[in-house]
């Protein structure tokens, strides 16, 4: 034993260093990495979306951020209610054209590649694609994140059907059809990017869209509850 030294301080130092994990671990490794897959998927998919809305053409500001070190401004948080609204119908007419093809797809969906595959064949060409239905498009980590949430349900009552199928325009029929999966997911997305999907959820239900349910949307769900034409106007 070395002189001056007990047998406890003699222990090296670096052994001590070595013993440690040289960086922490997760409580639960697993959810941490399915955290860090679903991060990256999410991110991967909002690229491709962006690389498909180039058509080859590099925007100005890519030159500018890469050159001047200058960087854009970041996404107004501030949204105008015309504006949400508008976002919100014209997401709501897109969605019940096609609903009776994507909704198999779309609730079974895992992850925001699989969601973006389900929304492009439906979606406008890129060059041409309007602002609102880009934004829907352009982010499908946060439907995903809708469609997984408690705030979604994908299978409504028989009786609110009924009343979404009305033909007389009433606050009964808004009320209905606002809980249809399609009205929610417009609802929820009508704000994206600029508010959060439960923000933008909160504000369109409380002025439901006036649009009559879309032809392809309601005969899907006069199939699946077996409602005649003539059942929306007796009951």
């Amino acid at each position: 034993m070395t002189h001056g030294r007990t047998a406890k301080t003699s222990v090296n130092t670096r052994t001590k260093k070595h013993a440690k994990a040289l960086t922490p671990t997760s409580g639960n490794p697993k959810n941490s990495l399915k955290s860090r897959v679903a991060s990256l998927e999410a991110k991967l998919a909002e690229l491709e979306e962006k690389v498909d809305g180039l058509s080859g053409v590099v925007p100005a500001h890519f030159y500018e951020a890469t050159h001047t070190g200058k960087k854009r401004p970041g996404p107004d948080k501030k949204i105008d209610e015309t504006e949400l609204f508008l976002n919100r119908n014209n997401l709501v007419g897109w969605l019940e054209e096609h609903w009776p093809r994507i909704v198999r797809a779309l609730v079974a969906a895992k992850n925001p590649r699989q969601v973006a595959a389900v929304l492009r064949p439906v979606a406008t060409a890129p060059d041409i694609r309007p602002e609102w239905q880009r934004r829907f498009v352009g982010h499908p980590a946060k439907l995903l994140d809708f469609l997984g949430s408690e705030k979604f349900r994908i299978k409504p009552p028989r009786k609110t059907v009924v009343d979404a199928l009305r033909p007389i325009d009433s606050e009964q029929r808004r009320r209905s059809a606002n809980r249809l999966p399609t009205r929610q997911i417009a609802n929820a997305m009508a704000g994206v990017p600029k508010l959060k999907w439960r923000t933008s959820l909160d504000k369109c239900s409380v002025h439901p869209s006036s649009y009559r349910l879309g032809h392809n949307t309601a005969e899907h769900y006069r199939t699946m509850f077996g409602i005649s034409g003539d059942t929306a106007v007796q009951e």
